[in-house]
């Protein structure tokens, strides 16, 4: 008996392998994806990376997504295939088979396929995951060399994971035909959804959460620490809202429309009304599904878009020029030293862009529009994540002039504004000290502004006379600062290597090794830039191609399964009286509305999480919220299309699967 069970279940795999394909495809490429994100967080290019644990938590954040969804996603695509198989069971417990041996065929057929997929998905982690990620950084032209290891401890937790699911996957299936006889099970095959109802407490909940989410997106101020804080209740909130929205109030409004007989009763309407009332409850999951993953993708492929394209302007910022060597404000013993050495030793027709500076850098609040007050050391750790908080960089015309090429006069009162959120300002006050605004500047060099306080709210403040402005607003209080600094600054006109391994060399050899004097080389910084940010870039387009293959499988796999589905309800139409063409019209509708409504849900999500996005994309791209916003509308045109062509690639396989082909 334990043969005809074995030889039964794979026959029954075999049969239906037109379900149990995509099935096994799906759930090896989320098993592989997940061991893949779980493995990243160990390598030693992600760990080396700039921003190592934002990233290590985006990993963990992304594999949890993947095994959430798995679970999410593979129980209904099990639900599915045990209803389509109901007509079958029926007939061999009709035929004399006991229920003991049908929940065996049922446990085999799992127990096969739930091995075939750990070992698939396995074998995809060793054999693919080291080809996959260097892949990937040929894609990005980084050449760095990428050694990922497979750790089997974590692979391990993986196929533990996985399994579980499986389990919970055979539960549900032998629990299926647990209380039927022959006849109620072939009948299951043929019965409907019954029609839902909506639920007022899953309304409430949708209502709530999604609201809770879309709130927190728009509250923040673009800084990115405050985006971090915010990022996972906001997605998670806006992740159980959806599933919510299409079980409950998407019911609610199609049954409104039914209501409305001018609409219910024009056309095909009130088959394509009434079909998707009944099966709402059932492709709520998938429908989430569907918006969920689109949006992950979205914000992915707007976050990895934004990084390729404010990477230079990021560079602006933290490497403005070629080498800076810089010291205490009030250290004239290294300043007297470093430019003797430079005058005596660096050939000034193999230099550029020469220049000086002096910078005071500090923490103030902004208690109104323009208004700042210096922020007391004591202070400090509460206010830092405050989007009130501002780091002013105070500097003199004279090396604003220098380092902008420029020869503006300022008045005492008067002073030149350079805001690094694009803000004007006609007055601005520090500590009671008040400044005429002469001019609200668009650029300025970013030599004048501290490149450790990049991912802050800047503000260059410009001013006649640095010392006295300095005096004035200090005024003996114990304020929070910035070291004081002075320094010179330069680019190569030659950028060989040679040379600059020689500029180098030489700075490094006879400045850097005295007391308080930094030398900085921009250049090699700049050539590491892509190296050290590796994990950030192969983080996100991992995740951006998971979330677009998911996209794929899921509306492949609804297309096929509703195409079965519904191939019984076709022929009812049939017999009815409606013609092959008002059929295909009112499934089209049918398609064209549970297809497009995720798509624009998913679109509406991104745009409320513009300001939440835009601030973690600051820790690897720096540019305007406005440029930002027309990277995302770029992608959303990109994501839009690619979404329209998959949708009318595997509409045929809906029909097809419904037996109703076209004419």
């Amino acid at each position: 008996m334990n043969k005809l069970n074995f030889k039964m279940a794979t026959r029954g795999i075999k049969n239906n392998k037109f379900l149990y394909f995509p099935y096994i495809l799906a759930s090896s490429f989320m098993l592989f994806i997940f061991n893949l994100l779980i493995d990243l967080k160990s390598e030693k290019f992600i760990l080396e990376t700039r921003g190592s644990e934002i990233i290590k938590s985006l990993l963990e954040v992304g594999s949890w997504i993947v095994a959430i969804f798995s679970l999410i996603f593979l129980v209904y695509m099990a639900k599915t295939i045990v209803k389509n198989r109901y007509k079958e069971l029926g007939l061999l417990y009709g035929l004399g088979m006991d229920k003991k041996s049908l929940r065996k065929i049922l446990i085999i057929e799992n127990l096969i396929l739930g091995i075939l997929i750990l070992i698939i998905g396995s074998f995809l982690v060793i054999l693919l995951g080291p080809l996959f990620i260097n892949l990937v950084a040929k894609i990005l032209k980084i050449q760095t060399e990428i050694k990922l290891s497979v750790n089997f401890s974590k692979l391990i937790l993986g196929l533990i994971i996985f399994a579980i699911i499986f389990i919970l996957i055979t539960l549900i299936s032998l629990n299926s035909i647990r209380k039927t006889n022959p006849i109620e099970l072939s009948k299951l095959s043929q019965k409907g959804e019954s029609e839902p109802k909506a639920n007022v407490i899953s309304m409430i909940l949708a209502i709530i959460l999604i609201g809770y989410g879309y709130y927190t997106a728009l509250s923040i101020n673009g800084g990115i620490f405050q985006a971090l804080s915010k990022f996972l209740p906001a997605s998670l909130s806006v992740i159980i809202g959806t599933y919510f929205f299409f079980r409950s109030l998407v019911i609610w409004i199609l049954k409104l429309f039914r209501k409305n007989k001018k609409i219910y009763y024009k056309g095909t309407n009130m088959t394509f009304i009434g079909e998707l009332i009944k099966r709402s409850k059932e492709s709520a999951m998938a429908l989430s599904s569907i918006t969920i993953i689109s949006s992950l993708f979205l914000i992915s492929f707007v976050d990895m878009s934004a990084m390729f394209v404010g990477k230079n302007d990021l560079l602006d910022r933290i490497a403005p020029s070629d080498f800076l060597i810089q010291y205490q404000e009030n250290d004239k013993e290294s300043e007297k030293y470093t430019k003797n050495f430079l005058e005596k030793n660096i050939d000034k027709e193999k230099i550029e862009n020469f220049g000086e500076f002096k910078r005071k850098g500090l923490v103030v609040s902004e208690k109104s529009y323009g208004k700042f007050s210096t922020i007391e050391d004591n202070d400090l750790k509460k206010s830092i994540m405050d989007e009130k908080t501002k780091i002013i960089s105070l500097i003199d015309i004279k090396s604003f002039n220098m380092a902008n090429k420029t020869n503006i006069f300022l008045k005492k009162d008067e002073a030149i504004v350079f805001d690094s959120k694009a803000k004007k300002y006609g007055k601005i006050s520090i500590e009671n000290q008040n400044l005429k605004v002469k001019e609200n500047v668009k650029n300025t060099s970013y030599v004048l502004m501290d490149p450790t306080t990049s991912l802050f709210h800047n503000i260059l403040v410009v001013v006649d006379d640095f010392d006295e402005f300095s005096k004035k607003i200090s005024d003996g209080k114990n304020i929070k600062t910035f070291p004081s600094v002075s320094g010179v600054y330069f680019d190569l006109k030659d950028k060989s290597q040679k040379n600059i391994d020689y500029m180098d060399k030489n700075l490094n050899k006879n400045i850097s090794d005295k007391d308080k004097i930094l030398v900085k080389n921009s250049i090699e910084n700049r050539m590491d830039f892509d190296k050290i940010h590796t994990g950030a870039y192969i983080v996100v387009l991992i995740l951006a191609l998971v979330f677009l293959i998911s996209t794929i499988i899921v509306i492949y796999y609804k297309q096929a399964a509703e195409g079965l589905e519904d191939g019984r309800n076709i022929k009812i139409l049939q017999k009815v009286g409606m013609s092959k063409k008002e059929i295909k019209k009112s499934v089209k509708k049918q398609n064209y509305f549970t297809f497009f409504g995720p798509l624009i849900i998913s679109i509406i999500h991104i745009l409320i999480a513009s300001k939440l996005a835009f601030g973690m994309i600051q820790l690897f791209a720096m540019f305007e919220l406005r440029k930002f916003v027309e990277i995302e509308a770029i992608c959303i045109i990109i994501f839009s299309l690619i979404y329209i062509m998959i949708f009318r690639i595997t509409l045929p396989i809906y029909f097809e699967m419904g037996k109703l082909n076209k004419e």
